[in-house]
Order: C-alpha cells, then structure tokens, then sequence
C-alpha cells in the first residue's frame, strides 16, 4: 500500500447493530464510515489499493447479508436453521420431511413450542445473495500502449468522447494556412 491511503477494514466486518426498523440507515452508515477511512479517492488508489478495497467491501456485504438474514429470522417469528434429512410424498396426498438441527436450547424452544402447528419452512441461504452483476472495474496502475499505431490501443471506448483534441482547420485557415482572423470565425 502507498501513501495515497491508509484502508482500513477488518475482512468479515465488526458488530453492526442492525434493526428492521432502521436497516436502510443502519447499512448506508456503515458504508460511509468505511469510505471515510479512505484517504484518497477512487482513481488517486493504486490497482492493488482498488482491489484491497473491493474485496473488503465485498467481505463486508457478505457479512452484513448474513446478518440481515438473521435479523429477518428473528423478527417476531420464531426460527431455528435446520437441515432437511428426508422427504417423502404420503399417499399422493401430503408431504412429510424429517429435520434435523443442532440440540440447543434456542432450537428445543422454537421446535418443540410448534409441535402441530401451522409454519412456513422458508428455503433461506444467505449465500444466495452473494452474487454480482459485475465484478470491480479496477484501474490499470499504468495504461496500455498502442504499439501498433492503429489508435485501437488500450483505450477505454467510455473515454474516447472525453479525449481533448485540437478542432480540425476551418474551410479558411485549409484555404490561407493562415490563423484565422475573429470575423472568419462567424
């Protein structure tokens, strides 16, 4: 890491108080503090610092999707995270499944309180929202050459409208080489 900045991040992410009721500001608060810590900003950050960055950011999310999830499980309803053993089809009628879970008392009391109950069995994983519609554009620490002279270097097409170049000559200064004068320029 250079001295453009000092990142800071602690990989899985430390205790986040989340609640339903704030989660929206709960997040976003988060993420500011940890781009507050940031020193420079994106483009001033060497690829190896962008990389660092993503891939904290993204330990982060992971951590936070797990917890939201959790939170979701533990708002008004009770829950246990089980496994699913066995499942059979009775008689063409109804389903029965066997689960099985760790014998802790958070899951005696949510279980064994339910016995014959109506429930809804949710098939949550955290891990299915840990995907992404792109991965992290970083920024090259130094850009392509165009070696072939052909202009089809490197370049980044988003950036091609953003290039300075000089406008080409007026009909007049083509006609005179000469700079042109303001009236020729209406």
């Amino acid at each position: 890491m250079n001295a453009h900045s000092e990142i800071e991040h602690d990989m899985e992410g430390g205790e986040i108080d989340l609640q339903l009721d704030t989660l929206m500001g709960d997040i976003r608060d988060e993420m500011l503090s940890r781009v507050k810590h940031l020193k420079a900003t994106w483009n001033l950050l060497s690829e190896a610092e962008q990389h660092e960055v993503a891939n904290g950011l993204e330990l982060f999310a992971k951590s936070l999707i797990r917890k939201v999830v959790g939170a979701l499980n533990k708002h008004e309803f009770p829950h246990a995270v089980v496994k699913l053993s066995e499942f059979k089809v009775k008689g063409g009628k109804d389903i029965e499944a066997k689960i099985s879970c760790p014998n802790i008392e958070l899951n005696r009391e949510a279980l064994g309180n339910h016995v014959g109950d109506m429930c809804m069995l949710m098939m949550v994983d955290s891990e299915t929202f840990f995907s992404e519609r792109a991965p992290v554009k970083t920024d090259p620490d130094q850009p392509g050459f165009d070696l072939e002279g052909d202009g089809e270097g490197d370049a980044d097409p988003d950036e091609e409208g953003e290039r300075l170049a000089l406008p080409p000559p007026s009909p007049t200064e083509r006609k005179n080489n000469r700079k042109p004068k303001p009236e020729d320029l209406d």
